[in-house]
């Protein structure tokens, strides 16, 4: 059967690719990966993974958000060998499945399956850095609103965004103060305040953050007289744009809800009409 047959080539490949991969370890420490490595050398000696360079641009651009700027090449390289991976070892599980009870169908299941995989990696991908940017436009105005207060209170700018980033460096890790210490240790290290805010609006991938940067930039060394209206200006619209951004949240929570309800709803009409259908 053709099944049989095609189950057969794919697992031939895979030992073949395991074999290679196994091969080209020598003596590195780090642990072996039986699906993501077989699959990287596929990519490569295929030149498959620099055809699809191109394609991956969004993917690159999300994993070095999500890395805080450390991800390189070798990270897109086995982030993509890991969703091919992950669609190949499907297609194998179906075909195998499928020649061993003599289903056709499953190989055309095991098809789709396997070239949904990567795309759906792709697109948590992409939640993952929506729910960055969100996370970053709920806290920035909660971080403006100690800045306003401490600078009003005397505080220049430098101790103020030292004493707001301690207290809102939690025991969970958010991004906005990850890139906000990023920017007062490389100011301890001796850069400048330009160059470093700039880096800190540039890292974050946020316009709201940016737009907090070149405030802060502006109107720094003008003292509080001109820093804490524009703060106080630039809180007031970032709260309004935390709203919206709660109201979207609720939104899609209550759509995300509605399917399940619909089953429920079809499973009681279904449990409360079988007796009077069996009557009839």
């Amino acid at each position: 059967m053709l099944i049989t047959m095609a189950s057969a080539i794919t697992i031939t490949v895979y030992v073949v690719l395991l074999i290679l991969a196994l091969m080209a370890r020598k003596e590195r420490e780090t642990a072996f990966h039986a699906l993501t490595e077989p699959i990287g050398q596929l990519l490569l000696r295929t030149g498959w993974f620099v055809r699809l360079q191109p394609i991956l641009r969004r993917q690159e651009s999300a994993l070095l958000l999500l890395r805080e700027g450390k991800a390189d090449r070798d990270a897109l390289f086995r982030w993509t060998a890991e969703s091919v991976g992950q669609g190949y070892a499907a297609l194998m599980a179906f075909l195998l499945i499928g020649s061993l009870s003599g289903n056709a169908a499953l190989a055309w299941i095991g098809l789709i399956v396997g070239a949904g995989l990567p795309l759906l990696r792709a697109k948590e991908l992409q939640k993952r850095v929506e729910s960055r940017r969100r996370r970053i436009l709920i806290e920035l105005p909660e971080l403006l609103n100690r800045l306003l207060l401490l600078v009003g209170a005397g505080e220049n700018v430098m101790k103020a965004l030292i004493r707001s980033s301690e207290r809102g460096s939690g025991a969970v890790a958010h991004p906005l103060y990850d890139q906000l210490n990023a920017a007062l240790a490389a100011m301890n290290r001796g850069e400048s305040m330009t160059v470093a805010m700039e880096e800190f609006g540039r890292r974050c991938a946020v316009p709201e953050a940016k737009l907090f940067a070149t405030v802060l930039l502006m109107n720094a060394r003008r003292g509080g007289e001109t820093l804490a209206p524009a703060l106080r200006e630039l809180t007031r619209a970032l709260w309004e744009k935390r709203k919206v951004v709660a109201l979207t949240m609720g939104e899609q929570a209550s759509s995300r809800l509605a399917f399940p309800l619909a089953v429920v709803f079809l499973v009681i009409m279904a449990l409360a009409g079988a007796p009077a259908l069996l009557l009839m």
